[in-house]
């Protein structure tokens, strides 16, 4: 399948958006670093096996220049190594490695949410996250939404969270950790979680409550809740991949409150 039309960024899960600078065409580059990043994280890749250039150059019908330069940029994201004259290998990515991507957004847009909750002007700073709930509400109100865009909603509420919460460092690890990172290639073309209307309903409910915990003041509560929810999509997130790629997860991985 070819892929002349190129289509928007999105920047992982939470950078979807019209408003946002980063919203523009993907370069057939990026796209590349995509759809093979994404194919490795899926385990359509296992590790070791070898990537094959020339097919992908045919798939996207590009010479081999592009296809080497996606590769050189996955490797270094750690998601494949290339080798002298023998071309590029796929890194296994395992299910330990992503829940712990999981629960290092938690811990980080957790304390997002604390210090937004903490602003003095709170009721104004939080205005963007009340408009991101009410549009998981809608979402989760009809069966038969798609998955993958509920699943930007909810990356959008995230992303009102973290962009209002007044600490500097936390936007910029929280948007760093998007930008050529595992978290945003989990996100881009497919989701492994929100796939059922009885788990986008409760999605939906747990931001609601941060939500309204953060208008409330109440840093401590809004981090917990915060957190609930990214645990609770890990959770989705590893059930999915289980099925999909076999294997399993170290218990310890399943952190809690």
């Amino acid at each position: 399948m070819k892929h002349a039309q190129q289509r928007k960024v999105t920047d992982g899960i939470d950078e979807v958006g019209a408003r946002r600078i980063a919203d523009r065409p993907l370069t057939i580059v990026e796209q590349i670093v995509d759809r093979v990043g994404i194919a490795i994280v899926k385990g359509e890749y296992s590790s070791g096996q070898h990537i094959p250039e020339v097919e992908i150059a045919a798939q996207f019908g590009v010479s081999h220049g592009p296809v080497r330069e996606a590769l050189r940029a996955l490797e270094g994201r750690g998601l494949v190594e290339v080798l002298p004259r023998r071309g590029a290998f796929a890194i296994e990515i395992s299910l330990d490695t992503i829940a712990d991507i999981f629960n290092i957004r938690a811990a980080l847009l957790g304390l997002a949410g604390h210090h937004l909750a903490l602003r003095k002007d709170v009721a104004i700073a939080s205005a963007d996250l009340a408009a991101r709930v009410g549009e998981l509400r809608d979402l989760a109100a009809s069966r038969s939404v798609d998955s993958l865009l509920f699943a930007h909603a909810a990356g959008r509420a995230g992303a009102a969270i973290y962009r209002n919460c007044g600490n500097a460092l936390l936007i910029k690890n929280l948007r760093d950790q998007n930008r050529g990172s595992l978290w945003g290639l989990i996100w881009r073309e497919h989701t492994l979680d929100f796939l059922t209307a009885e788990r986008r309903r409760a999605a939906a409910a747990d931001w609601a409550a941060a939500a309204k915990a953060i208008v409330a003041g109440n840093g401590p509560k809004a981090e917990t809740i915060v957190r609930k929810a990214l645990f609770e999509s890990r959770d989705s997130a590893m059930a999915t991949l289980r099925r999909s790629r076999g294997g399993d997860v170290n218990a310890a991985k399943f952190v809690r409150d």
